[in-house]
């Protein structure tokens, strides 16, 4: 997920400065994750409020949208998500989006400011077309069981994976968004033996190192774990 959750529009900016004091504010409707599942994947900065019902009274959510408009302090864009239909009705449609089950940032179009509660329930809050199908479900799960069947396979057998095989393995692994599945499965890839062809003892201390400079810690730590099976 990037920084800056989504893009607005010209015109949405401008809505948004007219309707909030000059300032720019985002709302990301997130019904289908959980606080430490968004920790892990949004990027922090000072005016993004994750969940901020979620350690507010009832008056103070209600005020949340004012309080912000009114501190002279926050100039910089502001980012919400939240699942409370209060802070979502003090938001203008435009500057809405929704987070759905797979992932996806989908603009509804949902005129939310001031809207019935019903419409914000339905169309953002319980909208089936934002939950993952069974069958998209089931698919997920044939692709998790196949990495696992073919890493026991490799290891089981002590044989030894090619490099591209090994790297779709793990570009697979990475983009599984449940961050414990993700963890177990880049910590069974690290015990494969991988044909590094060409690559040196010496090449690839290199690699790791670069791997560990650019923050890449998974990919820092399948070289390492490399370099000492060789």
């Amino acid at each position: 997920m990037v920084e800056n959750l989504f893009d607005l529009t010209e015109e949405e900016i401008k809505t948004s400065k007219m309707m909030y004091d000059g300032k720019v504010l985002k709302c990301l409707v997130a019904p289908y994750h959980s606080n430490k599942q968004l920790e892990e994947m949004l990027p922090y900065t000072p005016t993004t409020y994750l969940f901020p019902e979620n350690s507010m009274s009832i008056s103070q959510v209600k005020q949340f949208i004012s309080m912000i408009v009114s501190n002279d302090k926050i100039v910089d864009e502001v980012r919400i998500i939240t699942t409370n239909q209060n802070i979502i009705m003090d938001m203008v449609g435009e500057c809405v989006r929704v987070l759905t089950e797979g992932g996806d940032i989908v603009n509804t179009h949902t005129k939310t400011f001031m809207a019935n509660i019903h419409d914000i329930r339905y169309e953002l809050l319980e909208n089936g077309d934002h939950k993952r199908s069974v069958i998209e479900k089931e698919k997920s799960r044939d692709v998790i069981d196949d990495i696992i069947t073919k890493i026991n396979e490799t290891t089981d057998n002590n044989t030894v994976m090619s490099k591209e095989e090994y790297d779709s393995m793990v570009t697979k692994i990475k983009i599984i968004g449940e961050p414990l599945i993700r963890g177990m499965l880049m910590d069974m890839a690290s015990e494969i033996k991988v044909n590094v062809e060409g690559n040196s003892r010496e090449e690839l201390l290199v690699k790791a190192q670069e791997a560990v400079n650019a923050g890449d810690v998974e990919t820092a730590k399948q070289l390492i774990n490399q370099i000492e099976r060789m």
